[in-house]
């Protein structure tokens, strides 16, 4: 059975269950000068090992996705430069259980804004990010370490009984 899915808003509260985001901040700046202000931290990474970083070419979501990948032992930043971009979650359970599949019932889609980032949890399924039309581009960081379960040789889990979603735009 395909699920097909409408894109949420990305706002904290909607992505909790998966990791942070990454916005607007209105807390007090740390520094500032003539046309600029810096706030920092707004959050943390707590690497224990050097991260690797990473570009993402992409277009437009396939007509199905079959497999979302996960990180158990380390969390990922993901951040949407120049245009919109839309990626599939799904709950960060069964951590320790190297046989545990994503589900397309309980999947999410969420439409990242450009200049958003996300801070993905430990153990969220993930898939790639899509442009929401033509071609994006987007970088992410990840702890440059073996994951806990080794899905890293075949990170592409497929979806319970098989199934697929797609994205509605």
């Amino acid at each position: 059975m395909k699920q097909l899915i409408t894109p949420l808003p990305l706002t904290p509260q909607s992505f909790a269950p998966f990791g942070r985001v990454l916005d607007n901040y209105d807390g007090p700046c740390t520094k500032e000068g003539e046309n600029w202000i810096c706030y920092s931290p707004v959050d943390f990474l707590m690497p224990d090992v050097p991260m690797g970083v990473g570009i993402v070419y992409c277009n437009t979501p396939p007509t199905s996705i079959s497999a979302l990948e996960r990180h158990v032992s380390r969390e990922e930043l993901l951040w949407a430069t120049t245009q919109d971009l839309v990626m599939a979650v799904d709950l960060p359970i069964f951590m320790g259980d190297e046989n545990a599949l994503p589900d397309a019932e309980t999947c999410k889609v969420f439409l990242i804004k450009a200049g958003q980032a996300i801070i993905i949890n430990r153990g969220t399924w993930h898939s790639p990010c899509f442009a929401v039309e033509g071609k994006a581009k987007y970088y992410f960081l990840v702890e440059r370490k073996p994951d806990l379960i080794d899905q890293d040789a075949q990170p592409w889990i497929p979806f319970q009984g098989g199934e697929t979603i797609s994205i509605r735009l």
